[in-house]
C-alpha cells in the first residue's frame, strides 16, 4: 500500500529537530504522540513549546506539492509542570479557532508498578463562527418561490452559542515500557459536546493506541490510532445525507414524497423499491484515525514527522473521525515540533 510506501522516505524529505535526550526509564521521546498526550512528564519548573502542522490531502500529488498547497491546520501549545507529577497548559488550534485548556496528572510510574498512569483532561472551545441548518420547515409562506426559500432557509438556521462550541475530553493514559526498544500506550477516552447535529449522541468514548520503537538512540518508529464505535459522518444534514445515492445520483425518497406519490399515483412500488433500497447506500461517516512516522532527537528539540489520514489536532475533536480514506490512497503530512524550556533556578544555566 501507498501508505506504508510512503513512511520509509518521511526522513528523506523534511529537515529534524528534537527536544530531551532520551533516559533508559523513559516510554517515548517527548510528552506528546502523534494524536493524544503521552505518559512522559514535562518535568517541574520546565516549559514546552509545540508548533503542529497537517497538510491537505497528499493523494493530489505533486501538482499540489503533496498537500503543501492545500493549506494547513496548525496549532501552538505551551505546556507548563507545576511538580513533576502535574502540568498544566493551552493551545490554540487555526480549525474552527479552538482553544483548548489542558492538564495531565501521573498517578503511578512503572518504577514499581507494571504501568505507568496518567490522567489527561482537556476543555474546548471552538470561537469561529458557527450554524447549522435543520430540515424543520419546508412549505410556502408568501406564493413567491424565491421568498419562501429564503424564509425556509432563515428559520432553519441555527447559531451556535460559545456554549454550544464547548467540549470536555477526559482520559486515562496507560503506557508500558516492555524493552528498551519497546513501548506501548493504551488510553481510554470519553468526549462531551454540548452541541452535536442531528443522529450524533453528546458523549463518545474511544480508545488511542499508540507506541514506539527505538531505531538508535535519536530515532524513533511510532504509530498511533484511535478506535470508536460510532464518528460523524460528512456533510451537514443526516436526513440530506442518507437520501444521497453516489451510485446513479438520484436521491431517496422521503416519506411525505412517497405518501404524496402513492396518494397520486405518480409513484410505483416498484420506483420506490429501486430508489430506497436497491439503491440505497448508507450515510458516509468519517475514517478512524491513523498515524505512523518517526520521533527524532537532536539534543534540543524533539521532531516528530509522520502520514496520517487525520488533520484534527485539538484532542477534544478527535473522536469525531479521520478525513481521509486511506484505502484510497488519500493520507497527509504533518509534523509536531517541541522544544523545552527549564526554569528551574536550582539548576545550573547553559
Amino acid at each position: 500500500m501507498k501508505f506504508f510506501l510512503y513512511s520509509t522516505t518521511l526522513l528523506l524529505i523534511f529537515p529534524t529537530f528534537v527536544f530531551s535526550q532520551a533516559k533508559s526509564n523513559t516510554h517515548f521521546m517527548g510528552s506528546s504522540n502523534i494524536f493524544m498526550p503521552s505518559t512522559e512528564d514535562v518535568g517541574k519548573n520546565n516549559l514546552v513549546f509545540r508548533f503542529n502542522h497537517r497538510f491537505g490531502n497528499a493523494k493530489t500529488g505533486f501538482d499540489e506539492f503533496y498537500g503543501l498547497d492545500l493549506g494547513a491546520n496548525t496549532q501552538l501549545a505551551l505546556d507548563y509542570g507545576i511538580t513533576d507529577r502535574l502540568m498544566i497548559g493551552v493551545a490554540r488550534t487555526s480549525q474552527n479557532k479552538t482553544w483548548e485548556l489542558r492538564s495531565k496528572f501521573r498517578i503511578i510510574s512503572q518504577d514499581w508498578f507494571p504501568f505507568t498512569v496518567s490522567l489527561f483532561g482537556a476543555i474546548g472551545q471552538e470561537t469561529s463562527s458557527q450554524s447549522y441548518t435543520f430540515n424543520y420547515f419546508n412549505r410556502s409562506w408568501s406564493g413567491n418561490s424565491a421568498v419562501d426559500a429564503q424564509l425556509n432557509r432563515d428559520l432553519n438556521t441555527y447559531t451556535l452559542t460559545d456554549n454550544d462550541k464547548r467540549s470536555y475530553l477526559t482520559s486515562l493514559l496507560i503506557s508500558r515500557k516492555f524493552s528498551e526498544t519497546i513501548s506501548l500506550q493504551v488510553s481510554p477516552m470519553y468526549v462531551h459536546r454540548n452541541f452535536t447535529p442531528e443522529q450524533t449522541n453528546h458523549d463518545r468514548i474511544g480508545v488511542d493506541i499508540g507506541g514506539r520503537i527505538k531505531l538508535s538512540t535519536r530515532v524513533d518508529f511510532t504509530f498511533n490510532a484511535i478506535f470508536t464505535p460510532k464518528r460523524d459522518y460528512f456533510g451537514q444534514s443526516y436526513t440530506e445525507e442518507s437520501q444521497k445515492s453516489s451510485t446513479t445520483g438520484v436521491n431517496q425518497l422521503t416519506s411525505d414524497q412517497i405518501n404524496t406519490g402513492l396518494r397520486n399515483g405518480t409513484l410505483t412500488t416498484s420506483e420506490i423499491l429501486l430508489r430506497n433500497v436497491l439503491l440505497d447506500e448508507p450515510v458516509k461517516h468519517r475514517f478512524i484515525p491513523l498515524g505512523i512516522g518517526f520521533d527524532i532527537e537532536t539534543g534540543g528539540h524533539v521532531f516528530q514527522l509522520f502520514i496520517s489520514n487525520n488533520r484534527t489536532l485539538a484532542q477534544t475533536q478527535l473522536l469525531r473521525g479521520a478525513d481521509f480514506d486511506l484505502r484510497k490512497n488519500e493520507f497527509c503530512l504533518g509534523f509536531n515540533i517541541m522544544r523545552q524550556f527549564s526554569f528551574d533556578t536550582e539548576k545550573e544555566a547553559w
